[in-house]
């Protein structure tokens, strides 16, 4: 896999992590995700604000929340994400660093939820919750600087991983499935109904629902958050390949 320029530069990485990722077989070294650091005007301001309201319970949370930011925790802030070319080594504590492949993951789902105010977007909040096939689970929140970056790319690099034994179930009469649909090389699936995809006219992701247009149908056939669906580049890569041949 080419290295992907637009996930910045790399940074140094220390020598257990390095071990890790030979051991675990993770090839060339991409790029450092660090903690996201907090606008330092803002700290302050809710430092002050929580300092004068000490005497109550808001102003004591405030100060629990300024305080365990990685601008003020140290231990926050020695927190990294090694990306690497076949996967990744997340070490919350820098003498436990651990390794996950991405071709050793199960699942990888992903909430992604804008918050407005008068119709401009003043935040976003993401969830990518990681899998593993030995039962080991991470999440990466916006926590992590350039998650916008990370999380997708995560994504991405499992469900390629996976594509090609989902691509050989499907070619030995297999479903695969993802939530309440399934795909098999003659249909598309929810629950009880099922087409096929020679009538599959879209698949589409939308304010965060997936969904599926078919011809002679005025509403989708599915409209599933897509919050739900496990590996949701690989949904689209297989229904796109399956539609192509209907």
């Amino acid at each position: 896999m080419a290295q992907d320029t637009s996930l910045g530069q790399a940074r140094t990485v220390p020598a257990n992590v390095a071990d890790v990722a030979a051991n675990a077989g993770l090839g060339s070294f991409v790029r450092t995700f660090v903690p996201r650091r907090r606008n330092w005007f803002l700290l302050i301001f809710n430092l002050l604000v929580g300092l004068a309201m000490a005497v109550f319970l808001i102003g004591l949370w405030l100060l629990w929340v300024v305080l365990r930011t990685p601008n003020f925790s140290r231990s926050l802030n020695a927190r990294r994400v090694y990306l690497y070319e076949r996967g990744f080594v997340i070490a919350e504590r820098p003498d436990d660093p651990q390794a996950y492949r991405f071709d050793a993951i199960d699942t990888v789902f992903q909430k992604v939820v804008s918050q407005r105010s008068y119709g401009i977007e003043v935040a976003k909040n993401y969830l990518y919750t990681v899998a593993a096939r030995d039962g080991r689970t991470v999440k990466l929140t916006q926590f992590w600087a350039d998650i916008d970056k990370l999380g997708p790319h995560l994504n991405s690099s499992v469900s390629q991983a996976l594509l090609p034994g989902a691509v050989a179930a499907i070619e030995h009469g297999q479903g695969v499935r993802f939530d309440d649909m399934t795909l098999t090389a003659a249909a598309f699936a929810v629950h009880d109904k099922q087409v096929g995809w020679a009538d599959v006219r879209s698949v589409w992701i939308n304010n965060g629902y997936v969904g599926v247009n078919v011809t002679g149908r005025r509403l989708a056939l599915s409209r599933t958050a897509a919050a739900k669906v496990p590996n949701l580049p690989l949904f689209f890569a297989l229904a796109e390949r399956l539609s192509q041949r209907g």
